[in-house]
């Protein structure tokens, strides 16, 4: 993204974490109202795409009743989700370690089909490049 984008995407960003995600009634509104199993359950098996009916009744409900029954910890544990800092990506991670990591064996079994983090994504070429160039780490 070009300096202007980003201006504009941090813009929306800072509304959105105004106006939903530091709304504690409207979060809170979300959980009780809009959150259900079913749903919960669709979102699952959006991401166990090899085999969805993995997603059982006790996976869903290890989701489903923090979110109901954490009151203002489940309220905040959302928040932070989507509004902390992500922290280094890592490909930031290796170029500020990269002594560290250049030296620590790696094993990465990564899925082709993998919807969270595709192998043709960012991240999954920055690995493919260290392993197709023998970079260690």
């Amino acid at each position: 993204y070009d300096p202007v984008q980003r201006a504009i995407l941090n813009w929306l960003f800072d509304l959105f974490d105004f106006f939903i995600f530091d709304n504690e009634l409207l979060l809170t509104y979300a959980l009780n109202n809009i959150v259900t199993k079913d749903l919960l359950r669709d979102a699952l098996k959006s991401l166990y795409t090899h085999d969805p009916e993995r997603v059982d009744d006790e996976l869903v409900d290890s989701f489903y009743y923090p979110a109901k029954l954490g009151g203002s910890g489940a309220v905040e544990a959302i928040r932070q989700i989507y509004t902390n800092d992500a922290g280094l990506t890592p490909m930031e991670m290796h170029e500020k370690y990269d002594d560290v990591l250049d030296s620590m064996p790696l094993h990465l079994i990564w899925g082709m089909e993998d919807v969270v983090t595709p192998i043709d994504g960012d991240v999954g070429k920055f690995y493919c490049d260290r392993v197709a160039n023998n970079r260690g780490g």
